[in-house]
């Protein structure tokens, strides 16, 4: 029998080139792997070149704690490798809420979902229903995370709520715990009534 038969591959490890606040590849092996199978990341096409893949800071986290990637201090094979800590304190400098949106994005990937960066007016993820194909198919919810001492804006939550209601999708408001622990609430609809009142003498 041979002692290979129980053993676990290991998977592949792909180099990756920092540009600011992204992750850059170029590999076909890895755009294969983490966009077509793993839905991580977004192809971007150069001029004339192949395709790239550019993935977001929480994408990077990811797959740094999976031990799928390896990235250069400085981008130089002569430096010493990121790990997990060091690229979390280099990208909280683009977004200081970066662990918080992670521990959301990891959690919505654990209970199964496909996840997508970025839709704008503050929503932070897109997220498809188990099985779905988000190059076809529209997603399911949209996540707004809001987190303490950044207190919610009503007329933004407001906007936000009619955005996801003209486009068909479910709008949740994501936050996480003192725990590390991400909570949900559901926001069907949401309105702000501005009543104004006039006391006469």
């Amino acid at each position: 029998m041979n002692e290979k038969t129980n053993e676990k591959a290991e998977k592949v490890q792909f180099e990756g080139i920092i540009e600011n606040e992204k992750v850059i590849i170029s590999d076909k092996e890895c755009i294969e792997e983490f966009y077509n199978n793993s839905y991580i990341g977004m192809l971007v096409k150069k001029d004339d070149a192949e395709d790239i893949l550019v993935l977001e800071p929480i994408e990077v986290l990811l797959l740094c704690e999976r031990n799928r990637i390896l990235l250069y201090l400085e981008n130089d094979k002569k430096n010493a490798l990121y790990d997990f800590e060091r690229l979390l304190s280099y990208f909280a400098k683009f977004d200081d809420r970066l662990w918080q949106k992670y521990i959301i994005y990891m959690d919505l990937r654990k209970r199964g979902y496909i996840v997508r960066t970025g839709y704008g007016e503050g929503i932070d993820f897109r997220v498809y229903k188990r099985g779905a194909d988000f190059e076809k198919d529209s997603a399911k919810f949209l996540i707004y995370p809001v987190f303490e001492g950044y207190p919610i804006d009503l007329k933004e939550l407001d906007k936000m709520s009619r955005v996801a209601m003209s486009s068909r999708k479910d709008l949740i408001v994501a936050t996480v715990d003192r725990l590390s622990k991400p909570i949900y609430y559901s926001v069907n609809k949401f309105e702000i009534i501005n009543k104004i009142e006039t006391n006469e003498d």
